[in-house]
């Protein structure tokens, strides 16, 4: 019987490896490309993806195509990745209706463009759906703002940024007189300002307006045009807010003396072992945007989401403290009101730029479906990145956290308490 279970696992391993090989050979020949485009056409314009579904697809698996970005290079030595198997099907309870779904369900009911799971160094099942390859490089949306929180921890390590209490125009003059730069950098990070921004995708938004600044004259005009005084005490109330993303962006940047692309290639990408470039979007001044824009490759995507399981550790290297990680992605470590349910939502709470679905699982989300679920204390990650037909779709988001939980729950190895 164990022969035979073996034998099973060893032709799913092959089957998978093949599966990828065929894609990347596809990927070069004129006839996949042709039909490539036709079922998942390009946009004519950048922002055709807002109002139009068919070309979300092609736009979020080459986003620094259409949208002015910097290039994150690699560092000499890729971290590598072993094939493996998950240790049984996956399978879930499809909310809300019920009945057993299996992993081929999931994929076809929901437009994901690529799926890896991952535990320690094994890849255990990768999927590239509706003719995306691993070569691709998959936007991020709001997943960007964990990437600023790292920065942050990273910059807090280094003592460059001296105390997550100090005010963000300790660091930032030129904002100053915003509404944001007499925050503390640790109610930035938990969207916990008390100012009242919108941001609620509907294009009249206090986010649109920002956005508008952003993309036409730069992070630091974009953060004055906002004024006044706070309506909550802050760190008194979650409020989801890009805008706090950019603030600490912009705070890193004058902390380090470094552009953010840099500091994130020099302290990041390139210690963790990612094999491609990563890019990020840049605002209308030329420097990378806080709260969005980041695109890499769904295996870098992963890369970093073992950097983060492992304690932020790569090898022998700490690249970023597991201090930091303790306080930024523990539930426990959040005051109550950044609890699931009290305050922030039903499914997740939040803690330094990342939701958090558990006390050892943080979350990186982005608009549309992007996903990078966490799962400390057993060491394993699932990517799901996706083109939803809206921004936020609170039942495929149910479902999505559903999957992660099989996942989780299918791991032979027993969690690790914190």
């Amino acid at each position: 019987m164990r022969n035979k279970q073996a034998m099973v696992q060893l032709h799913r391993m092959l089957a998978m490896g093949l599966l990828l090989f065929v894609g990347c050979a596809q990927a070069e020949t004129p006839a996949f490309l042709a039909e490539r485009e036709k079922n998942f056409p390009s946009p004519s314009a950048a922002k055709d993806y807002q109002t139009f579904a068919p070309v979300r697809v092609a736009t979020f698996s080459n986003w620094a195509k259409y949208f002015s970005s910097c290039t994150i290079e690699p560092g000499p030595h890729s971290r590598s990745l072993a094939q493996g198997q998950l240790p049984r099907p996956l399978s879930y309870s499809r909310f809300p209706i019920g009945g057993t779904r299996t992993l081929d369900d999931f994929v076809d009911a929901y437009p994901v463009t690529s799926l890896i799971a991952a535990q320690a160094d094994k890849i255990l099942e990768e999927r590239y759906p509706r003719m995306r390859l691993p070569s691709d490089k998959f936007a991020s949306f709001s997943m960007a703002k964990s990437i600023t929180s790292l920065l942050v921890g990273i910059a807090l390590d280094e003592g460059k940024i001296a105390s997550l209490d100090d005010p963000a125009s300790k660091y930032v003059p030129a904002i100053a007189d915003s509404a944001y730069g007499a925050i503390s950098l640790r109610h930035l990070l938990r969207m916990s300002s008390g100012m009242n921004y919108s941001e609620n995708y509907s294009g009249r938004d206090d986010n649109a307006r920002m956005q508008g600044y952003l993309e036409s004259q730069g992070s630091i005009v974009a953060i004055n045009v906002f004024k006044g005084k706070p309506f909550h005490t802050p760190g008194s109330k979650f409020n989801y807010a890009g805008i706090e993303s950019i603030v600490l962006n912009q705070v890193v940047a004058h902390a380090t003396g470094q552009p953010i692309c840099q500091y994130m290639q020099e302290k990041i990408w390139g210690p963790m072992g990612a094999q491609d470039s990563g890019t990020w979007q840049l605002d209308g001044a030329g420097q990378a945007m806080g709260q969005m824009g980041f695109a890499a490759t769904a295996r870098d995507w992963v890369r970093l989401g073992l950097m983060i399981v492992n304690d932020g550790k790569v090898g022998d290297r700490q690249v970023i403290s597991k201090s930091y990680l303790d306080e930024a992605t523990r539930m426990s470590a959040q005051p109550e009101h950044f609890h699931k349910g009290n305050g922030v939502n039903r499914l997740y709470g939040y803690g330094y730029q990342f939701w958090l679905l558990g006390e050892s699982q943080p979350v990186m989300l982005g608009v549309f479906g992007q996903h990078l679920f966490l799962d400390r204390s057993r060491k394993a990650v699932l990517l799901i990145t996706s083109a939803w037909p809206s921004t936020l779709m609170p039942l495929y988001s149910m479902n999505y956290s559903r999957l992660f939980e099989a996942f989780t729950d299918s791991l032979d190895t027993p969690p690790i308490k914190p």
